[in-house]
């Protein structure tokens, strides 16, 4: 087993342990018994201590509206969705989603573009960028990143188990198992690793490179 392995296995008994040693030690404070309703109780003031220490991000108070994560199964018009939990003790339950897809559903795929077209549209972008970074006086216009993907529309029947796709809803879905979606992109394979890309700076270097004798 790799040492990345080692980590994360280390970091997630390190998580649970804090927060049943935190629910323990809130119940003794108090004198209670291991009831339903207090272990609740201890299980969510240990999630909003995570939180606090920065251990933990703190979602508790944020929407969730846009989630992603492997389809596993696709039936009639419902997705079943595997995603990575939004916090260390979120709900087990949760981590397994039900897409619902009707006709106002909007479907994309991302599909890599020209690479020499992407490369062209940087060189100016990083043209405009240089000659605003010269004359500062002038003033800045507003300039748009070039997109290395377009977003092409396909349906329901297209996507199938294993895929990647982000679901985008107009509520919050973060406790809820069952949603509709308004809008599903499928994450190409250069989409989800985007290392293969073209590469190119945003902004010249400032400061020219010495050559070392």
């Amino acid at each position: 087993m790799s040492n990345k392995k080692f980590i994360v296995i280390g970091i997630i008994i390190a998580v649970v342990c804090f927060a049943l040693g935190f629910i323990v030690a809130q119940m003794n404070k108090t004198g209670v018994s291991l009831g339903e309703n207090t272990f609740q109780a201890g299980w969510d003031a240990a999630k909003q201590r995570l939180a606090e220490s920065g251990f933990a991000p703190a979602i508790a108070g944020m929407e969730i509206k846009t989630i992603s994560g492997e389809v596993k199964e696709i039936k009639g018009n419902k997705i079943n969705l595997k995603i990575r939990p939004l916090e260390p003790l979120a709900d087990p339950k949760l981590d397994n989603r039900v897409v619902v897809v009707d006709d106002n559903t909007k479907i994309f795929k991302l599909e890599s573009r020209d690479p020499v077209e992407y490369q062209k549209e940087m060189d100016v972008y990083n043209r405009k960028i240089q000659q605003q970074t010269a004359n500062p006086a002038v003033g800045a216009q507003p300039l748009v990143f070039p997109d290395f993907f377009i977003k092409k529309e396909v349906k329901l029947s297209d996507l199938e188990a294993g895929q990647q796709i982000t679901v985008v809803t107009d509520e919050d879905i973060k406790n809820i198992l069952e949603f509709k979606a308004v809008e599903i992109t499928l994450q190409s394979t250069a989409a989800i690793s985007p290392a293969t890309a073209p590469i190119a700076p945003a902004v010249p270097p400032s400061v020219p490179v010495v050559p070392v004798e």
